[in-house]
């Protein structure tokens, strides 16, 4: 096992990736988000590495997309393949709960335009949401470079009544959303997915500002299960107390999926990267894994069958909603 950081960084996601290839990667297990899967998958899929990413979403990181027209706009790579659910599946089951639960009557939505992870899923989200005639009152955007002042989105969100904001985002922005509704006095539900996991554990955040927060996503902590209650204690014996999020899951899954599809592929360690490619991405259709983050199985377009899960957090803890 060897490993490099991405820093969330595009550019700096393909120099991590080259210092893998000249160590001699076999197998990648990455990279953990969307922006910086998206270049490296398209040069592993150029090398011909096996790629699972654990938590990378947006369906341009396994490609196979197709405009209007159905003319294709990027091309399947067909040994890149996901443990999450996608970004479309994410919006649009957003919306459903949002519409089935009647969780709000009007809709303020804060997306970064600047990230692929939340504007796939914002995207989706608002075709469904129109679908299904729910009253969207603000749409706003931030960039990674503006993630620091939510005061004019927030603004706009409360003049317009907005009694719900959506936030496909990731939960160090979102943090700050929180901090700085509650600094003006704007009482508000809000609803995330899975980016929003780990909100618990921001640095110097008051996790009371959490209280209410809902959220899909495919893993919960304070689940009772046994297997999630061992992978906790696990974790968190191995990480100074830390407790895990869907991202640490996620990415303990892919190391079993990993394992089922070698077993099936029955790949050894002197076949080409090619050799281990291809045969892995032909058993990655065939298995199926019952894992921490729920059962999953794949499609050929690289996609992860599973269900999200809806939690609401009480008392700093998930509580799996209906």
């Amino acid at each position: 096992l060897s490993y490099q950081d991405d820093e969330h960084d595009a550019e700096k996601s393909v120099n991590a990736y080259n210092k893998l290839k000249d160590w001699g990667m076999q197998i990648l297990l990455g990279t953990v988000t969307t922006s910086p899967c998206v270049a490296v998958s398209q040069e592993s899929y150029n090398d011909r590495i096996f790629t699972l990413t654990p938590s990378a979403s947006s369906n341009d990181v396994i490609g196979g997309l197709e405009d209007a027209d159905g003319n294709v706009t990027i091309p399947r790579k067909d040994n890149v393949f996901q443990m999450c659910f996608t970004d479309p599946n994410q919006g649009t089951a957003s919306a459903q709960y949002i519409s089935e639960q009647k969780l709000g009557e009007k809709i303020a939505v804060i997306y970064n335009n600047s990230d692929a992870y939340s504007t796939g899923i914002y995207t989706k989200f608002a075709a469904e949401a129109k679908d299904r005639n729910l009253n969207v009152v603000s749409v706003t955007t931030f960039t990674d470079d503006t993630a620091n002042d939510f005061s004019v989105q927030l603004n706009e969100a409360k003049n317009a009544g907005a009694d719900l904001i959506f936030l496909p985002i990731y939960y160090t922005p979102a943090s700050l959303i929180m901090k700085q509704a509650d600094s003006m006095g704007y009482d508000v539900k809000l609803f995330g997915v899975d980016g929003m996991d780990g909100i618990l554990n921001v640095e110097n955040f008051d996790k009371s500002l959490a209280e209410g927060v809902m959220l899909l996503t495919p893993f919960s902590a304070t689940a009772t299960d046994e297997k999630s209650q061992s992978f906790v204690k696990a974790y968190g014996d191995a990480n100074n107390g830390e407790t895990p999020n869907q991202f640490a899951a996620d990415t303990y899954d892919v190391i079993y999926a990993m394992q089922l599809a070698a077993d099936d592929a029955k790949i050894t360690p002197d076949m080409s990267n090619e050799d281990i490619s291809a045969a892995m991405s032909a058993s990655m259709v065939n298995i199926e894994l019952d894992g921490l983050t729920g059962k999953a199985k794949w499609t050929e377009d690289g996609e992860c069958d599973k269900e999200p899960k809806a939690f609401e957090i009480q008392d700093g803890a998930y509580v799996e909603m209906e």
